[in-house]
This record gives C-alpha cells, sequence and structure tokens, in this order.
C-alpha cells in the first residue's frame, strides 16, 4: 500500500491506499474538497509536492490545460495512487 500525505492550510493528514486518488483520500477522511466527481469542474485539483501519481491521462491532461494549470497539478478524480505521494489541495 501506499502512503498519501494530504498538507492543507489546519492540518497534516496521512493514510494509505491504492486506486483512485479521490476515493483513498474521501475514505481516509483526507482533506481534499471535489464537486463532480469527473473532471469537469477543477475543485479537487492538488499539487504534488513530492512522490509519483500514475501517468496523467490524455483527458485529465486536457482538462487541466483548460483550467490553465501549472506543473505539478492534479486532478484527485483522475489520479490515481502509484506510489507514495504528498499532496496540497489547491482549492482547500
Amino acid at each position: 500500500m501506499s502512503k498519501i500525505t494530504v498538507i492543507s492550510a489546519t492540518e497534516t493528514k496521512v493514510a494509505e491506499g491504492n486506486g483512485s486518488l479521490l476515493e483513498v483520500c474521501y475514505d481516509h477522511d483526507l482533506p481534499i474538497p471535489f464537486g463532480c466527481q469527473s473532471g469537469k469542474c477543477g475543485i479537487c485539483t492538488v499539487k504534488v509536492v513530492d512522490g509519483k501519481l500514475a501517468e496523467t491521462s490524455r483527458s485529465e491532461a486536457a482538462i487541466l490545460e483548460a483550467f490553465d494549470c501549472g506543473e505539478g497539478v492534479r486532478l484527485a478524480c483522475q489520479a490515481h495512487v502509484a506510489g507514495d505521494v504528498v499532496l496540497e489541495p489547491i482549492n482547500g
């Protein structure tokens, strides 16, 4: 299992899990805000501070480009855990 660390303005939480990043965060009460869960709203954007997520899909890349997101930004609802990772929510 991979270790997911979420650093927010008020707390740092850690959990272990695999699969969809948003599902792991939701299941372990990690502070990632979310909305549509399909990549259209951009609420669940996170900055990858350290570590790695699975490769960005073409649809996720297109959405990130449409939202003018910088390097290292991912959508929690589209990204999958691929090892230990440290994240900061952008909208939270």
